[in-house]
């Protein structure tokens, strides 16, 4: 008999020693956190931004995205192939109008802040992320400033008053405190859980705490079970490795540059011509079948025939510099490659202006689930989808009439997963919650995710386990609900979509504190309760 996972409606974090008062708090300092706080420091509207590092230290700043393609965007149909049948047509339309005009006044924002001519081949992520944090720090130190930045604070979770609706923030700040940001709305923009995966590009800070945090609140999760793997991710010797350490990407200009996969023998795995022009997920699967074929055995990039000095080059001097500080030298050995969590798909489900199914919730960027990108979606969506996101909740919030926060009440409460349990928890991901997902893996993790048990007091190392716990609970809920193939979801016992599956996989809480499956339809509106 399966054993159905329980989960807290809020955590027994220590007492707060700290009280102040807002009438926006946002979660996270990415680019789609920052997005949604400008509209609303412009707006002199009270807001504070809290962040769990620093304004440069965000899973925006790291991506490798250029969004070349976004400045001339994609066309609805494009999108609509790319999602694999689940994209939202209007969300998509978003992107579509709204994507060019906010990178052209990121483009003007960095010409007021800088003199300097900004270098094409950088990363669009750390471009976005300078000029968005500048911004926000002249915002800041202005006289008559609303936006107050909180970093190194680590959100715990969203407070709610008696009808449910949200009344402020709890936070663990650096300094070891704990302590209540009083607001009538939360916006969540803290990035996905690809740190669920002991392989994984995603930096530290993506161990989900915005999804747990809004699933205790109350929140729906949609699509969930869509999760994005980078193809081709360094797969350094162990040796190599320092505990946690983020996978490099071996991206897809070295691929278009006639870099080849290979097994140790120098045996084609997947043909170069196919390797170049395959979406990310469909790559992805071919490589992870192979490596269930063969046990044991590495697949390589031999990018030894590109020319050393191609290596000299943005973007693969990014990836020369990362093989090189794992003892490769790319330009005359092949790099052990292999799929690696990158980033979430599926999130909270929200509306056109990031309203989430609890009133007063707010989300934005990868944490949220738009519908933009339906199943898959283009590989440097969710950057764009972060920055359009954000700006459409800082702008909705900036001319709404803002909630007063009422007393918050505690929820059910429920204790921490003990540190030693978080191996386990990635484990029970690796093997069941990747590219080759069945029933009873499936059924088995859930099961073992159930039996956890929640009795360790607060700490940051506990807080981690337990919010990532929820997700592969809720995750592998997801996915035993999806019997079919689609987009970033593979069942190998159910290959091939399925039309009557072109629809959303809900995942909530119900009031015993147990995971809730059901289904919307696409057009199906989300709306508050």
């Amino acid at each position: 008999m399966s054993t159905s996972t329980r989960l807290g409606q809020q955590l027994e974090a220590p007492a707060p020693t700290w009280n102040k008062s807002a009438a926006v708090v946002v979660v996270g300092g990415g680019a789609a956190g920052l997005s949604a706080a400008l509209p609303l420091a412009a707006a002199r509207i009270p807001v504070v931004l809290v962040c769990r590092s620093t304004l440069l230290d965000t899973a925006t700043a790291r991506s490798t995205s250029r969004g070349i393609g976004w400045r001339n965007p994609p066309t609805s149909e494009q999108l609509a192939s790319a999602g694999d049948g689940l994209t939202d047509p209007a969300a998509a339309g978003r992107l579509i109008e709204q994507a060019p005009e906010l990178l052209d006044w990121l483009d003007a924002l960095a010409h007021q802040i800088s003199s300097v001519e900004q270098d094409p081949r950088q990363p669009l992520g750390m471009t976005m992320q300078r000029t968005l944090a500048s911004v926000a720090r002249v915002q800041e130190l202005l006289p008559a400033g609303t936006l107050t930045i909180d970093t190194h604070s680590r959100a715990v979770d969203v407070l709610t008053d008696e009808s449910g609706h949200v009344a402020g923030l709890r936070v663990s700040r650096g300094d070891g405190t704990i302590g209540d940001y009083r607001a009538g709305t939360v916006v969540l923009a803290t990035g996905g859980a690809a740190r669920l995966w002991t392989h994984t590009t995603a930096p530290a800070l993506a161990n989900g705490d915005g999804l747990a945090m809004a699933l205790r609140a109350g929140a729906a999760l949609r699509d969930l079970e869509f999760v994005s793997f980078a193809p081709t991710a360094l797969n350094a010797p162990r040796e190599e490795r320092l505990p946690g350490e983020a996978a490099a990407e071996m991206g897809p200009t070295l691929r278009q540059a006639g870099a080849e996969l290979v097994d140790a023998a120098g045996s084609t795995i997947v043909p170069l011509d196919e390797s170049q022009h395959l979406p990310d997920h469909e790559l992805a699967i071919r490589l992870a079948d192979w490596m269930a074929a063969y046990p044991g055995a590495t697949a390589f990039l031999d990018a030894r025939g590109i020319g050393d000095q191609a290596w000299q080059l943005a973007p693969h001097v990014v990836m020369a510099q990362a093989s090189r500080e794992h003892g490769i030298n790319p330009a005359r050995q092949v790099i052990p490659v292999r799929p690696a969590a990158q980033a979430f798909v599926g999130g909270i489900a929200i509306n056109e202006v990031g309203a989430t199914t609890v009133p007063g919730l707010y989300a934005a960027g990868e944490v949220a689930s738009s519908g933009a990108n339906g199943a898959s979606g283009p590989a440097d969506g969710l950057l764009i989808d972060a920055l359009v996101g954000g700006t459409a909740v800082g702008r909705h919030l900036a001319q709404a009439e803002l909630p007063e926060a009422a007393d918050s009440t505690d929820r059910a409460l429920r204790g921490f997963l003990p540190t030693d349990a978080l191996a386990g928890v990635r484990t029970s991901a690796d093997e069941a919650l990747g590219l080759r997902r069945e029933h009873e893996k499936l059924r088995t993790t859930s099961d073992f995710l159930a039996r956890l048990p929640h009795e360790e007091d607060f700490g940051e190392d506990e807080l981690t386990g337990t919010n990532l716990q929820a997700i592969a609970a809720a995750l592998a809920q997801a996915a035993i609900a999806r019997p079919e193939s689609r987009g970033w979801h593979r069942r190998i016992d159910h290959a091939g979509a399925s039309d009557k599956w072109a629809k959303h996989v809900v995942v909530s809480l119900a009031d015993d504190g147990t995971l809730q499956v059901t289904t919307a339809a696409l057009d199906k509106p989300v709306t508050t309760r």
